[in-house]
């Protein structure tokens, strides 16, 4: 019942996504949209599908920030309501855009259990965070848990639980299908591009400055991940951000297992792609240790592939004890990635406070949030009307 409670939720957001915007001058507006990850791409791919002219602007490539380093876990996992409000609307947008752009979404559900005590506190306290919503989780035992993935190992189980709503996906591919089908719909997309400088003209947006070109804008977007402090400053904006580095292992394809997310004793998280691939890890963070010291501190790559190789191989290692087919996998890489975390750990979204014509976007998890993000932004920037479900994740908070 709960899950078609959720689809038809997921009809009538796309019902009213699929509203024109009201005035007719707003398909004239040049949106810049600074940053190529999947917030940038939703953003871009929203816009351009509402009639606006949109330029993309990335340093790189496409997801070649934190998106390619995201564990990419679909979740609507968090204390705050209207945080998990914005989330749970992002997940049904994700059905309409898996349907319309064959994202490629596995939807199959998380599971988490627990041994210790303390794990089991854990483990309520995220169970809460669902309970007065339309999706609860559902209490499962060591028998539930085999029955859903069969060799599963969880040893003793104090407490479990299986949330039917999560999904993941590959981050990469799904903010290169936004940036494709941005770019069918009309969208400019400058790769190998880094901004330089904005424009202004009394106050108001005029453009940015590239090292290759200017370009004349209406509207800019700032959505670069953890470059976004830098853009910001360019208007005159100060926001910091956490530092917060994190890790995966990722192991070659192997025979298909799963298709849930697991979070299992010991801080183990972990799930199986649609290609066959095992990703996980075991830490928030590097471990606190003398090599990790500069890692902590600021970003940078592994100071040797011999360390990565190390930490890969030991978390595919924890997860083969659990699942018994991913034992013996071959390690394919360990990213090392660096989360655009805000320091009260909430959204920033919205206009930028002093300046006309400058928007932000900027958050952790975007991955979860890229769709609603994309789609309420394209609505502040073309219309210039604030969206309510936004309201507690102003930047004005840090003015």
């Amino acid at each position: 019942m709960r899950r078609r409670q959720f689809l038809r939720h997921t009809a009538a957001l796309a019902a009213a996504a699929a509203l024109p915007l009201r005035a007719a001058t707003q398909r004239s507006l040049h949106v810049g949209v600074a940053g190529g990850g999947i917030v940038g791409a939703s953003i871009a791919y929203h816009l351009a599908r509402a009639g606006a002219r949109v330029t993309l602007f990335d340093k790189s490539q496409p997801a070649s920030g934190a998106t390619q380093n995201s564990f990419a876990w679909l979740n609507a996992f968090v204390d705050h309501p209207d945080y998990r409000a914005l989330r749970l609307d992002s997940l049904q947008a994700y059905h309409r855009l898996d349907r319309s752009l064959k994202l490629g979404i596995v939807w199959g559900g998380y599971a988490a259990w627990a041994r210790t005590s303390d794990e089991v506190k854990v483990l309520n306290e995220a169970a809460a965070q669902l309970k007065a919503t339309q999706f609860p989780v559902r209490p499962i035992n060591a028998h539930g848990l085999t029955a859903m993935t069969p060799g599963l190992v969880t040893g003793e189980v104090a407490a479990a639980f299986f949330s039917s709503i999560d999904g993941h996906l590959n981050p990469v591919a799904v903010t290169r299908r936004f940036v494709s089908a941005a770019q069918s719909l009309g969208a400019r997309i400058l790769l190998n591009t880094e901004i330089i400088g904005l424009d202004f003209a009394g106050g108001a947006l005029a453009g940015v400055r590239t090292a290759h070109e200017p370009v004349a804008l209406d509207r800019l977007v700032i959505a670069g991940g953890v470059d976004t402090p830098a853009l910001l400053a360019m208007a005159g904006f100060k926001l910091r951000l956490k530092h917060a580095p994190g890790i995966l292992a990722h192991s070659k394809p192997t025979a298909i297992a799963t298709r849930l997310i697991f979070d299992a004793p010991g801080t183990l998280s972990f799930k199986q792609m649609a290609d066959g691939s095992i990703v996980g890890t075991d830490a928030g963070a590097p471990p606190d240790l003398p090599v990790h010291r500069e890692i902590r501190d600021h970003a940078m790559a592994f100071p040797s592939q011999a360390l990565a190789e190390q930490h890969g191989n030991r978390i595919l290692t924890k997860i083969g004890n659990v699942l018994p087919a991913a034992r013996g996998v071959t390690l394919d890489r360990l990213t090392l990635g660096f989360r655009p975390l805000p320091t009260d750990e909430l959204p920033v979204v919205g206009a930028v406070p002093g300046v006309t014509g400058v928007h932000v976007a900027v958050m952790h998890s975007g991955v979860t949030l890229a769709p609603i993000i994309g789609h309420h932004m394209t609505q502040e920037v073309l219309s210039s009307e604030r969206v309510n479900a936004l309201a507690p994740f102003r930047p004005e908070r840090f003015s």
